[in-house]
């Protein structure tokens, strides 16, 4: 069986999943929005294209996002998955190979969530305010979003395959956060609402600290449910 044919069948069924599109669709209305309530007018006397606005505009973008991440890491623990993986367990077709290719289908379906909002405000940017030197906003929004998805992700493939309502806990635990707005340290501030200090403009380095540490627990996470990775069938 080929890499590149199972690849593109995950793939596919993640995009044309109705939550998927329609998360999608929310976020891309909802950064819109952002935009026109926060962005044009700046955060803290900030210019609208500033690095206090454009973190505050990642971290109020950030539950959408990390809850569609979510969605699709709860898809591949679904009985009906379990039924495919039964069917190419049966298969001489490596497990961890078949992880990887899940791995990278969701991680792929994920990127248009995260580029289709930042694009949409760059566009945004050059249209109103003719500004054009994205480059730092865009690694600041990296830096704010990709430690945390990092681990999140993690938790959900090494927690979720052993039992999928952990990663129903963690979408709970992102959307009480993210709706009620609850402080957190820097350090912990998984949204990155921290991430830039009022007034002088600078990155927090207990920020950055917990950034670092965010995608090392990630990282080995992923690189844990991969050792253990294995079909279904072989669990039963």
């Amino acid at each position: 069986m080929r890499k590149g044919t199972i690849f593109y069948y995950e793939l596919r069924r993640l995009l044309l999943a109705k939550e998927y599109l329609l998360l999608l669709a929310a976020t891309l209305a909802y950064s819109l929005s952002l935009f026109r309530s926060l962005v044009i007018f700046g955060v803290d006397f900030t210019a609208p294209f500033s690095e206090r606005t454009f973190a505050a505009y990642c971290a109020s973008l950030a539950p959408f996002l990390f809850v569609l991440l979510l969605v699709l890491c709860v898809r591949q623990h679904r009985a009906s998955e379990r039924r495919a993986e039964t069917i190419i367990g049966a298969t001489p077709f490596p497990a961890r190979a078949f992880l990887l290719l899940r791995y990278g289908a969701v991680a792929c379906a994920f990127l248009p969530a995260v580029i289709l909002p930042f694009a949409a405000c760059a566009l945004l940017y050059r249209q109103i305010f003719e500004y054009t030197a994205v480059g730092g906003l865009l690694w600041l929004g990296a830096q704010i979003l990709l430690p945390p998805t990092i681990l999140l992700f993690g938790a959900a493939v090494l927690l979720g395959r052993g039992k999928a309502a952990t990663v129903y806990v963690q979408t709970a635990a992102v959307l009480i956060l993210g709706a009620f707005k609850i402080p957190l340290p820097a350090a912990l501030d998984i949204f990155g609402a921290s991430a830039v200090v009022p007034g002088n403009g600078a990155i927090a380095p207990s920020f950055v600290a917990g950034r670092v540490a965010f995608s090392a627990i990630g990282i080995a996470f992923i690189i844990v449910s991969l050792k253990k990775g294995r079909f279904y069938l072989d669990e039963s």
